[in-house]
């Protein structure tokens, strides 16, 4: 049930300010998700021409394994946090990210 805040604009007004500050943690989420999606780019296509590079039974194949799995586990993550963003209805848009930690 919800509560009438008329005659009362101070809890309208902090209903506001937690929904902005929630609104720019989400995009903090999202701005991060997007540049880890872009490490992790990197990452997973060292390591493949990693692997394609190293002769037949080399040591340090199963070792890129292990790498390009914990890569695959992060990328699943940052989609999470991609997917949880776009729930809230957040619009892409270009940011700074010191401008947004300013607000």
């Amino acid at each position: 049930m919800e509560r009438s805040t008329r005659g009362r604009p101070g809890v309208y007004a902090a209903g506001v300010e937690r929904n902005n500050r929630s609104d720019r943690a989400i995009a903090l989420v999202a701005a991060a998700a997007h540049e880890l999606n872009d490490e992790l780019t990197v990452i997973l296509n060292a390591v493949a021409e990693s692997m394609d590079a190293l002769p037949p039974g080399h040591p340090a194949f199963f070792r890129l394994i292990d790498a390009q799995r914990a890569a695959h586990r992060c990328a699943r993550n940052a989609e999470g946090m991609l997917g949880f963003s776009a729930q809230r209805g957040l619009r892409h848009t270009l940011a700074r990210v010191d401008a947004l930690l300013a607000s």
